[in-house]
């Protein structure tokens, strides 16, 4: 899967599992530029994946 940055989203306070995020990029884009996140519990770069 490639991810690109897109603009739009930014980080957010409160903002760490993926119920909070509205599509697979945001999830992406938080998981690699946002701290604190709780997506990746397996720490393989891929947020959400049991969702």
């Amino acid at each position: 899967m490639q991810f690109k940055p897109v603009q739009n989203f930014r980080c957010e306070a409160g903002k760490t599992h993926c119920s909070h995020m509205r599509s697979c990029d945001e999830a992406m884009y938080y998981n690699k530029y946002c701290p604190d996140t709780k997506m990746d519990g397996n720490n393989d770069g891929v947020p959400s994946e049991r969702q």
